[in-house]
């Protein structure tokens, strides 16, 4: 999926090959950080960008959403 969680990004797709990335906030100074994190959703392995202030447990929760909001649209409803 590569979705990232939480930050200026929350819900944008981030194809990269790499562990971590940064981003800049272009409405002020401060500097987003983001991991891939792994997720055992829905009997599948995805992965995510988690903004370096969200917990695993917030993560999780959020990715969660993510995945139904998919599976909603995929499913017409």
């Amino acid at each position: 999926m590569d979705i990232c969680i939480g930050g200026i990004l929350n819900g944008k797709v981030r194809k990269i090959n790499e562990d971590s990335f940064c981003v800049g906030n272009p409405h002020s100074d401060d500097i987003n950080e983001y991991h891939k994190q792994y997720f055992h959703l829905g009997g599948k392995l995805l992965s995510f960008w988690v903004y370096s202030e969200i917990n695993y447990q917030e993560a999780s929760r959020i990715a969660e959403s993510f995945l139904k909001k998919e599976q909603r649209s995929l499913s017409g409803c």
